[in-house]
């Protein structure tokens, strides 16, 4: 086991005092008007099985402290200080020194009265077991990016070792996180699409290098203004992002032009959605040339995702949900992993998705993108998945070595340029190589309005591990912006259990 050495210490969250001006002899001493709690913590001398104490940390508006698992959260000495002669009370309860609490419940309230009854504290803390190095610095991720809740896992081999779910999967209930609580999955969807089209290909149902359009393609008939350039376009160039179906275009998957009916809020079909694109894909430059040929370079796009999803259902004849529920997942055993809706069709372990800086995290109709950003899933259920298209026989993989091979290796872009020939961070579904974190690893991180993901697939150390979040900042702390940090924790996190 190691520790984070120089990184984050463990954070003891202190209020200032109000202090009172000196008495005058002969005056009568005035009451405190200071409300104050100043801390809050579980002092290791009195309570048994814990090495040191444990102390609170504040996270948008909350205390959230982790004592060591096997605690018993029913009988808990806390020693909560507050100001001078203020009267404390605990769950509504006075508050008596040395005295056992129970602390299993959803969230416990501190209140405090001043000394001359004036003013009062307001205070609500969350306990949950845990380790306390890798919570604390969670709450504080949480704290700097207004996140409400945080849900982690992390795998050595095919053993998850860790897993936790931190905050309010529902703010407004103050519902407790956990790691099966579902999240919206955004770009991590495209892998879960990957799984179906590589089972279709292991079925012997499709090729990789099968064209997608005209009289040849397997959509052949269903979108019209089909060019030379579009029939070139294989499901190979789809899964690498090299089919340049999207370059010189504003994202159709999030333009509105593209995605609503026109003056809506009302989502397209996802035909219309790629008919569209199509349409405004056909000579890229005044003179028409075309600079750019299927499998030169990697140019991301979340519409040939939705395209490889109306793939599925075309050649599988069924909905992309049940193929991928009834012919991927099932052989996994993974039951609760489902394409989400609005939040008026939340699932009743689903997290709700909060909005910053003015964004809806609902606007995006996540059935019309299913392939692209439509998943949601837990991250409990997301090491489980892992464990399948690993390589490693402990569980059985789903795809051969052959299959896992293509999805876990570089594609070769034809052109040159930043993002040709050069360009090894990308698969067919899976990004890797990553410059300097994450070594050996395949793994893919998503965001839209209202979320932030990221997830890990075996790293050289046989590490695997995912973070998610249920809200999205646009703002930046000292290691960048929401992403920067995720990435940065959670590979701190893969190397602590390692």
């Amino acid at each position: 086991m190691k520790t984070f050495g120089k990184l984050t210490p463990i954070l003891l969250v202190v209020l200032a005092l109000v202090s009172c001006d000196p008495v005058e002899p002969g005056v009568e001493e005035q009451k405190n008007s200071a409300a104050n709690m100043t801390r809050f913590s579980f002092p290791a001398n009195s309570n048994s099985g814990m090495n040191g104490g444990a102390f609170a940390t504040f996270a948008n508006g909350v205390y959230f402290i982790t004592v060591p698992e096997g605690t018993d959260l029913t009988k808990l000495v806390p020693e909560i200080l507050a100001s001078e002669g203020a009267t404390v009370y605990l769950d509504g309860v006075a508050y008596i020194p040395g005295t056992s609490y129970d602390f299993s419940g959803n969230v416990q309230t501190v209140k405090v009265v001043s000394e001359d009854e004036s003013r009062t504290g307001n205070y609500r803390i969350c306990v949950k077991t845990g380790n306390s190095q890798i919570d604390q610095r969670v709450y504080s991720f949480m704290n700097d990016f207004a996140v409400p809740a945080v849900s982690i896992s992390i795998m050595r081999g095919t053993e998850v070792v860790y897993s936790s779910g931190y905050g309010f999967a529902v703010v407004e209930s103050e519902t407790r996180c956990t790691p099966d609580h579902l999240f919206r999955m955004a770009s991590i969807s495209k892998q879960f699409c990957t799984m179906c089209i590589m089972t279709l290909k292991e079925e012997g149902r499709l090729k990789l290098d099968d064209t997608v359009f005209g009289e040849n393609g397997i959509l052949k008939g269903l979108y019209q203004n089909i060019t030379p350039y579009h029939e070139r376009i294989t499901v190979r160039n789809l899964l690498s992002h090299s089919s340049g179906i999207c370059k010189g275009l504003s994202d159709p998957c999030f333009t509105n032009s593209y995605r609503f009916y026109s003056g809506t809020s009302t989502p397209v079909p996802t035909d219309t959605l790629i008919q569209r694109t199509l349409n405004a894909r056909q000579q890229p430059y005044d003179d028409g040339t075309m600079v750019w040929s299927p499998g030169m370079g990697y140019n991301y796009s979340n519409v040939g995702f939705c395209i490889l999803h109306r793939i599925v259902e075309v050649v599988s004849g069924k909905s992309y949900e049940s193929f991928l529920k009834e012919d991927v997942l099932s052989k996994m055993g993974v039951t609760d992993t489902h394409i989400g809706g609005y939040q008026y069709e939340r699932r009743p372990n689903e997290c709700v998705f909060y909005m910053q800086e003015g964004t809806d995290g609902y606007a995006n109709p996540l059935r019309e993108l299913a392939g692209a950003a439509g998943i949601i899933t837990s991250t409990n259920q997301m090491m489980r998945v892992l464990t399948f298209m690993d390589g490693d026989d402990t569980v059985p993989d789903i795809f051969s070595s052959e299959t896992l091979s293509e999805m876990y290796t570089p594609y070769s872009y034809s052109g040159s340029g930043t993002y040709g020939e050069s360009y090894k961070r990308y698969g067919l579904g899976w990004r890797m190589n990553h410059s300097r974190l994450f070594p050996g690893a395949h793994y893919h991180g998503g965001n839209i309005a209202g979320t932030a993901t990221l997830w890990v697939g075996h790293t050289d150390h046989g590490m695997s591990g995912a973070f998610v979040c249920n809200s999205r900042a646009y703002n930046s702390n000292s290691n960048g912006d929401i992403d920067d940090n995720m990435y940065i924790l959670l590979n701190d996190f893969l190397n602590y259990f390692e």
